[in-house]
């Protein structure tokens, strides 16, 4: 006569803390199995990890050196050289009366020459207004900006104007030095001639590689140069850019905007990444097959264990939750070890790298991994994920035992 298992009904549930406490003893009792599973999830999870955070590390440095100071929510509004369409007064105006535009910078652009002292160097003169500074965000590392200063003609210069010539060992010294500028501006305008005027340094920013000094536009439209070289539109939100720069079009202008850079790099490294993720993915298909083995093999050794279980007492759905206990256990133990050796690599891969770097010149540290605390849970939830997928068939086996055949086991 074949004994009945009573109903799950009729008992009672098993406290959730005795099961985790009993999927931890049972996995420390296998200490190497276990050690090995922990290992191999570690290193498929580690890789995947460690290849993703590269991946969103050098999208973050190429967004920073090709976006640059540019804010997203900025649009740079220029002339095709025709003589129909120009940036004046007027059509000045007329964008700073669109719906969503925040703030207007105005910016004249021309090639010239600075002094100080006995050192000379052709550059590229910016007469801005203190819109396009705070639109620009223009990485200032010594002194104040042009719209803070009380000078009558300040002057910001670039540190690459500086290292051209070979002011750049000790920034401090040169603010508060007087620079003299020269542009031709003949080739503007005829009767201007050339525009000669001493300035005061009141800061010191980096901009790029390129010389560059910025002066207040005030400089320019004194002189009677009305046509602007450049506008930069301020959007008051990322969403707006795209209507806003449609408007600005069919007003005959071109435009452009960091927006469109970001989204093409965007494209890029989403690709990279998938093909980095699945450089990844090999150890954790390993991973996977580990695991997925040793909760099987565990479900072998204890069939006797799970019958007297069943016997005790115990119901078919704690069985269930007890291997799943073991597969969370093993998952996240596995998540963070993998993370934490991963993260401790990309610091020593840093260290190698910028240390190079600085003995070929590169005096900027920079980071080539990043560590974004969604990249962090995102890959723990995953391997939970993994885990509990992985744990399905032991589970419903261990679930489907019956007491009395695995009693009746040698």
């Amino acid at each position: 006569m074949r004994l009945k298992q009573p109903s799950a009904k009729d008992k009672p549930a098993v406290r959730l803390r005795i099961l985790a406490s009993l999927a931890w003893q049972n996995l420390l009792h296998k200490k190497l199995r276990t050690s090995l599973t922990v290992a191999g999830i570690a290193v498929g999870i580690g890789a995947v990890y460690f290849l993703l955070s590269l991946g969103f590390g050098v999208q973050r440095l190429v967004v920073n050196e090709v976006v640059g100071n540019q804010s997203i929510r900025t649009i740079d509004v220029r002339t095709d050289n025709s003589k129909a369409v120009k940036i004046n007064d007027i059509s000045t105006e007329r964008i700073a009366n669109i719906s969503n535009v925040k703030e207007i910078g105005k910016s004249y652009f021309f090639p010239g020459n600075l002094k100080i002292n006995n050192s000379e160097n052709d550059s590229i003169i910016y007469g801005v207004n203190d819109g396009y500074e705070n639109l620009t965000n223009l990485n200032l590392i010594k002194g104040s900006r042009l719209s803070d200063s009380k000078e009558d003609n300040p002057i910001l210069l670039n540190k690459a104007s500086l290292e051209a010539m070979g002011l750049d060992k000790d920034l401090t010294q040169v603010l508060n030095k007087s620079v003299e500028i020269s542009i031709p501006l003949s080739k503007i305008k005829k009767d201007l001639g050339k525009l000669k005027k001493t300035f005061k340094v009141v800061g010191v920013i980096d901009s790029g590689s390129g010389s560059e000094v910025f002066v207040r536009s005030d400089i320019f439209r004194g002189l009677g140069i009305t046509e602007l070289t450049q506008l930069k539109v301020g959007v008051n939100d990322v969403e707006n850019v795209n209507t806003v720069r449609s408007q600005i079009e069919n007003l005959g202008f071109e435009t452009s905007s960091p927006v469109d850079t970001l989204n093409e790099i965007n494209r890029v490294f989403q690709f990279i990444n998938i093909i980095l993720v699945g450089f990844g993915g090999i150890g954790m298909i390993i991973a996977i097959l580990g695991m997925f083995n040793t909760l099987t093999v565990s479900l072998l050794e204890r069939t006797r264990e799970i019958g007297l279980m069943f016997a005790l007492g115990a119901r078919s759905i704690d069985m269930k939750r007890l291997f799943i206990f073991e597969a969370l256990l093993l998952s996240i133990s596995g998540s963070i070890i993998g993370i934490i050796g991963a993260y401790l690599l990309g610091i020593v891969i840093n260290l190698v790298m910028n240390f190079f770097a600085s003995q070929r010149g590169v005096h900027e540290g920079f980071d080539l991994f990043a560590n974004p605390p969604i990249l962090i849970i995102g890959v723990i939830l995953f391997m939970i994920f993994v885990g509990l997928l992985v744990v399905v068939l032991p589970s419903r086996r261990a679930q489907k035992i019956n007491p009395i055949d695995a009693l009746r086991r040698e």
